[in-house]
């Protein structure tokens, strides 16, 4: 039987400043009326992270001093609360990190990644970065069968792109990938194994991504050194993409998006823009006819769904993505790794 202590050391966001992390003892949580205890296994370091690190206008607002961090993970049930009897003690599980009421009207219509009275996991309260940490069994998602248990901490990001990518034809589409961090590296892949006739993907500088988009299937690459709008129409016959996906929080990624995408086509935008509002060409928007959506988090639950059917299929390639693994002792210095933008996933691994 699993010793569960009183206490544990976690990465805990405590100062008003960037970076501002410390690791600060906190009570092991215990598990409430519907709620799974679990042993943290592994937790990635998202875009998200990097935003709370480096305390922009978003973050500030959203994430209260004193938060425990951290919401892409996965770990094996420790404890069962009341009323649960969706899972087991030792039950391998990753996070739904979007915390939903269930009975607003949002959530009602089948909509309960928006839910009305909704949360997020890890920013507006405890998350990851830690040991141990609870959530409601309902978002306690079992890991499928054959992926690896070491690798279930990254279904959050590669759910945020299914979820984009399916915001517009996918099978048969031609389908532009805008910045090219671990999601949008999960989106090129994801996009090549749901039929997508062609997949561009676009970058600034980062050599590294861009030859990672290559090995993953993209049949076009694009960086500073092109005219990125030019580029794309001239690849689709001057018409421009079915379906275009904003990964870069990037202003004049957000514009090129728009005006590289076909008459009466789709554009998914899911970014975070931390310290300013973009421009965005509306006319282009209006004139053109474009579906233009803004996605957040993944579908309860098609988006799993359709993910865990790509990854038991074995068409997903978590191993070219995933390129680093560290204890979750070297918390800082993988957020700095991720920054740096050297690497494709960052994973930080507990103790077993």
């Amino acid at each position: 039987m699993h010793s569960i202590p009183a206490t544990m050391t976690a990465w805990t966001k405590t100062r008003d400043e960037e970076g501002g992390f410390s690791l600060e003892s906190h009570p092991v949580p215990s598990a409430g009326p519907g709620e799974v205890l679990v042993k943290s296994q592994s937790t990635s370091i998202c875009g998200t992270d990097i935003h709370i690190w480096k305390w922009d206008d978003w973050s500030r607002k959203n994430v209260p001093l004193g938060t425990i961090t951290g919401h892409e993970t996965s770990g094996m049930v420790v404890g069962l609360g009341s009323d649960v009897d969706t899972h087991a003690v030792g039950d391998h599980i990753a996070v739904e990190c979007h915390l939903a009421c269930w009975s607003c009207p949002r959530c009602e219509e089948g909509n309960a990644h928006i839910c009305e009275n909704g949360s997020i996991f890890g920013v507006h309260g405890n998350g990851a970065f830690a040991p141990y940490f609870v959530v409601p069994a309902v978002n306690a998602r079992h890991v499928p069968k054959g992926l690896d248990p070491g690798h279930a901490s990254i279904q959050d990001p590669l759910g945020n792109a299914i979820h984009t990518l399916t915001g517009g034809p996918i099978e048969g589409a031609t389908v532009a990938v805008h910045g090219l961090g671990p999601i949008g590296l999960f989106a090129v892949n994801a996009a090549k194994a749901m039929g997508a006739s062609k997949v561009i993907a676009v970058d600034w500088d980062n050599t590294y991504r861009m030859n990672l988009a290559k090995e993953l299937g993209a049949d076009l690459v694009l960086g500073k050194d092109d005219d990125v709008v030019a580029s794309i129409l001239e690849a689709t016959e001057g018409r421009g993409v079915d379906n275009s996906c904003e990964f870069s929080g990037s202003a004049a990624a957000l514009a090129n998006t728009i005006h590289s995408t076909r008459m009466g086509g789709y554009v998914n935008v899911l970014s975070v823009y931390g310290q300013s509002m973009p421009n965005v060409p509306m006319n282009e928007v209006v004139f053109r006819y474009l579906h233009l959506k803004g996605i957040n988090g993944r579908k309860m639950w098609s988006t799993w769904d359709t993910m865990h059917d790509l990854l038991q299929r074995g068409l997903i390639n978590v191993d070219k993505v995933l390129t680093h693994r560290l204890p979750v002792s070297e918390f800082e210095a993988g957020v700095q790794l991720a920054i740096s933008g050297d690497c494709g996933k960052v994973v930080l691994d507990f103790d077993a």
